[in-house]
C-alpha cells in the first residue's frame, strides 16, 4: 500500500490556499491604505494651512476670529435648524413610502428608485426654480423662510436618503414581520413602533446623517434663494481670508463626521452585545442538553 500525506496547516487550510488568503488580505488592507491616505493627506494639509500665521508661525487666530464673529454662530445655528428640519421631513416622507411600495406595489420598486434619481440629474438650478413656482401659492411664512429651503434639501438630497433607507427595508423581510405582527393583534403604529423601525435603524440613521450632511454643504440653491447659510458664509469669507475658509471647512468636517463616530460606537457596543448574549444562550442551551443527555 502507498501512503498518501497532504501537507495541512493549523486551520485545516493547504498551504497554497493560506498563502492566496494572505495575499488577498494583504491587498485588501493595502488598499484600504491607500485610501486613507487620499483622504487623510488633504485634510492634515488644510488643518496645517488654517493654523499656519505670518512667518510661518503656529497660532489659532483663524480660529478665534471665527468664533468671536457673530454671523459664524448665526449662519451655524440657521444651517444647523435647517439641516434638522429637512431630517425630520425626510423621515416623514419616506418611512411610509417605503414601506407600502415595498408591501403594496413591489414591481413598482425599480421606477421609484428611478425617480429618487432624478435630483442628480437635473441641475440644482431646474429644480430650484421649479420647486419655488411649485410652492408660490404657500403662505409667505414658508416662502420667506429658511423653510422653503428645507423643502428644497428634502428634494435634493432624496438620491442619497432613499436610496440608503431603501436598502435597509431590503435587507429584512419586511412582509413577514408584518403578517406575523398583524396575526398578533398589533395595529399599525405598534407595528411601527415595535417590530418594523428597531429593525430599520441602522437605515434610518444613514439617511438621516446624510441628508443633514447635504444641508451643512449646499451652496448654490442658498445662494440662490438669498440664505446665507453656512456654505454660503465660508464661500463669503474664502474671498478675504483663506486660512478662515479652510478652518470653516474642517469645522463642517467635524460636524458631519462625529454623528458619524458617535453612531459607529454606539453600534459596535450593541453588536457585541449582542454576540456575547448569543453565546451566552447557545452555551446554556448546550449545558442543558448535556445535562439531560446525562
Amino acid at each position: 500500500m502507498v501512503a498518501v500525506t497532504t501537507n495541512v496547516g493549523r486551520n485545516g487550510t493547504e498551504p497554497g490556499a493560506a498563502n492566496i488568503l494572505k495575499l488577498g488580505r494583504a491587498f485588501r488592507y493595502g488598499i484600504l491604505g491607500l485610501v486613507g491616505v487620499f483622504f487623510i493627506i488633504p485634510i492634515l494639509a488644510s488643518a496645517r494651512f488654517s493654523f499656519l500665521g505670518n512667518n510661518n508661525t503656529i497660532t489659532i487666530s483663524a480660529y478665534t476670529q471665527l468664533f468671536s464673529t457673530q454671523q459664524f454662530w448665526s449662519t451655524l445655528f440657521l444651517s444647523v435648524k435647517i439641516g434638522l428640519g429637512t431630517v425630520l421631513l425626510t423621515l416623514a416622507l419616506l418611512i411610509p413610502t417605503v414601506i407600502w411600495i415595498h408591501l403594496r406595489i413591489p414591481k413598482l420598486k425599480r421606477v421609484f428608485e428611478s425617480i429618487s434619481l432624478l435630483p442628480l440629474v437635473i441641475p440644482s438650478v431646474v429644480v430650484t426654480l421649479g420647486v419655488t413656482t411649485s410652492f408660490k401659492g404657500l403662505p409667505n411664512i414658508i416662502m420667506g423662510t429658511p423653510v422653503i429651503l428645507a423643502l428644497e434639501y428634502v428634494i435634493l438630497a432624496l438620491p442619497y436618503s432613499y436610496r440608503t433607507f431603501d436598502s435597509a427595508v431590503q435587507a429584512i423581510d419586511l412582509k413577514t414581520l408584518v403578517d406575523a405582527g398583524q396575526s398578533l393583534g398589533a395595529g399599525w403604529s405598534k407595528l411601527l413602533r415595535f417590530v418594523v423601525l428597531p429593525n430599520l435603524r441602522s437605515g434610518l440613521l444613514g439617511a438621516a446623517i446624510l441628508a443633514f450632511a447635504f444641508c451643512l454643504g449646499e451652496f448654490a440653491v442658498a445662494s440662490l434663494l438669498s440664505f446665507t447659510t453656512f456654505p454660503v458664509f465660508l464661500v463669503q469669507v474664502g474671498q478675504v481670508a483663506a486660512s478662515q475658509a479652510v478652518a470653516l471647512s474642517l469645522i463642517a468636517l467635524l460636524f458631519t463626521w462625529m454623528p458619524l463616530a458617535v453612531i459607529i460606537i454606539i453600534f459596535g457596543q450593541r453588536n457585541a452585545s449582542s454576540k456575547k448574549r448569543a453565546v451566552s444562550l447557545a452555551t446554556t442551551i448546550a449545558q442543558e442538553e448535556t445535562t439531560g443527555i446525562a
